[in-house]
């Protein structure tokens, strides 16, 4: 048998673990990412760097939000939950200033998924699926 190896993305150049996002703005069929305290650098330095991150040809019909809220028990943990899947642009719309918490981010043919927390009057579990057809580019501000 063959084996073929996908490797792990390893050289990511930026983490965005902990980064709080605090707007996404359309522009046309880009999507940028505003960050409140920016992200972290990967490296020897780890350092705090400001800046937002723009997604290149946005493909907004497979473009979507997850909420999940856990009426009995706190986010995070395993249980019954209620959930929501709505269109990314719908969710912009309708909620322009937010603050979601980046947990975890996961990037794949032509996809970058952010899993973490939304705050608002209550905390709700969140998943943001980005489909894009261009790059992904980090704006840092000098």
């Amino acid at each position: 048998m063959k084996k073929i190896v996908r490797h792990n993305i390893t050289d990511l150049p930026y983490s965005l673990h902990d980064a709080v996002v605090t707007g996404l703005e359309v522009l046309d069929d880009r999507l940028l990412m505003l960050f409140q305290y920016g992200f972290m650098s990967i490296g020897e330095s780890y350092e705090q760097v400001w800046g937002k991150i723009e997604f290149e040809r946005v493909d907004w019909d497979f473009s979507y939000i997850y909420l999940l809220e856990f009426p009995e028990g706190l986010c995070g943990n395993a249980g019954d939950f209620i959930g929501k899947k709505m269109g990314l642009l719908e969710f912009i719309n309708q909620c322009p200033n937010i603050k979601f918490e980046i947990v975890d981010e996961t990037y794949g043919y032509n996809q970058s998924k952010f899993d973490g927390y939304l705050w608002g009057d209550t905390v709700k579990e969140c998943r943001i699926e980005i489909y894009h057809l261009g790059e992904m580019n980090y704006l840092i501000e000098e």
